[in-house]
């Protein structure tokens, strides 16, 4: 995924998980009155996020909405929000130094309030899961590498407590790494009852090895001020075992172009043609205007045609030659990006 630019806030950085014990904060006590920068140090303190299996329900392409931002509670146009407890999640992707990565592809998916997936073995959306539940949304960080989905308490169901999934995919990387995160409460299904599989007993949870990285997704969410519908919020940063690498475009094509205005179908709107120099088996996707936050653009979808259904939000090119594609939302900023992917990318777990 390439590093693209996004619109930053000022807001302030959320915390990141910096396990300290009683011999490291004594170490740190020690550098810092010899007077030693602890830059490195805290680098190294970091803990990385574990990396767990992705699961058999990521969607496949034909599930995955056409609306795939960051908001996952409502589904494309649809009036009626997703049943459940609506929360928020935020925080920052983190590279092994602890730096903040721009350009990071972020993605997140789960069950709905009954425990529906949107199932990822057929092309069919799962006729069981919440019709107005997106199931799936992603996010491309900016500059701050920070990140940023509503959506709602993830549902149980049989052998698993409750959870989300997440896909995140560096500069530069053809792979997503995958993990997962937990409450850290009690989990109880929608008859009142405890839930046979808590954390400690989860197949996944509890197969973390690591102390401290099991720590680091077990989460804590709290109740956003000011509401009266019961919404939650919670912070996590996800910190990656890998350093990005900024991926250079074939002969130096650019990637941030002006949609032209052009008639859309016989009475529909006007469409904004988006032209941009394609390669053969690269993947393109269109990001504009800001959603949740301001912290990043959202995912258009995007119609091959300036007259066909608006059908798609990525493309994989089959030949070299300029790409033509066609969006009915107009740019705040006057300008869209479109990222790419490069051959064989984001397939899987590393």
């Amino acid at each position: 995924m390439t590093a693209m630019k996004c619109p930053t806030n000022n807001t302030k950085p959320q915390t990141f998980h910096i396990p300290i014990d009683r011999r490291r904060f004594f170490k740190s006590m020690a550098l810092a009155s010899a007077g030693f920068s602890l830059s490195g140090y805290l680098a190294e303190a970091l803990t990385s996020s574990p990396i767990v299996t992705q699961g058999p329900y990521y969607p496949s392409a034909g599930n995955i909405p056409l609306d795939k931002d960051n908001d996952l509670v409502q589904l494309n146009d649809n009036l009626t929000i997703a049943a459940g407890i609506v929360s928020y999640i935020s925080g920052r992707i983190l590279d092994s130094s602890g730096n903040s990565v721009r350009g990071a592809l972020v993605e997140l998916w789960h069950a709905d309030k009954e425990g529906d997936y949107l199932y990822s073995d057929s092309a069919a959306r799962n006729p069981a899961c919440d019709p107005n539940f997106a199931g799936f949304g992603q996010f491309l960080t900016g500059s701050t590498g920070e990140y940023k989905f509503r959506t709602i308490k993830a549902g149980l169901y049989m052998g698993r407590t409750r959870h989300y999934h997440w896909g995140v995919t560096l500069p530069g990387y053809l792979t997503r790494s995958t993990t997962q995160t937990f409450w850290n409460e009690t989990a109880y299904g929608l008859n009142g009852s405890a839930w046979a599989t808590q954390n400690s007993n989860d197949m996944v949870y509890a197969g973390i090895a690591n102390a401290e990285q099991r720590a680091s997704v077990l989460l804590d969410y709290t109740a956003v001020p000011g509401t009266s519908t019961g919404e939650v919020q919670t912070t996590w940063d996800f910190v990656s075992q890998f350093t990005p690498v900024e991926p250079t475009y074939p002969n130096g094509g650019s990637l941030v172009a002006v949609g032209a205005a052009v008639a859309g179908p016989t009475g529909g709107n006007n469409r904004f043609k988006i032209t941009v120099p394609a390669y053969a088996r690269y993947t393109y996707e269109i990001y504009a205007n800001p959603t949740l936050a301001n912290l990043a653009w959202s995912t258009l979808p995007f119609s091959l045609t300036q007259t066909g259904a608006i059908d798609r939000n990525s493309y994989t090119a089959a030949t070299d030659g300029n790409l033509d594609l066609y969006v009915e939302r107009k740019s705040v900023k006057g300008f869209y990006y479109v990222s790419f992917r490069v051959p064989g990318a984001n397939t899987g777990t590393p």
